[in-house]
């Protein structure tokens, strides 16, 4: 549950909006996630969460498809949106 406001994506700054851009590019959706916009208000957040994200989610043992699979069905599982 939001506690709190979160912006849209139109309402960020021009530098904030390409980062998304480039977010939705990397992981082939059309949206920006509520805590990648939470993380926008810090900078370095963002970017070391970015970072780290794009790190876990790279194909490895797992492809990526997979680790989206298993990341939908364990918060279905804690009733948590994804």
């Amino acid at each position: 549950m939001e506690t709190v406001r979160i912006l849209e994506e139109h309402e960020f700054p021009p530098e904030i909006q390409r980062h998304f851009e480039g977010t939705k590019t990397w992981f082939n959706v059309d949206f920006i996630p509520k805590m990648s916009r939470v993380l926008s208000f810090q900078p370095e957040m963002s970017h070391t969460h970015g970072r780290c994200s794009r790190r876990a989610m790279a194909d490895g043992v797992l492809k990526r498809c997979q680790k989206e699979m298993i990341a939908v069905t364990v918060s279905a599982i804690n009733s948590c949106a994804y």
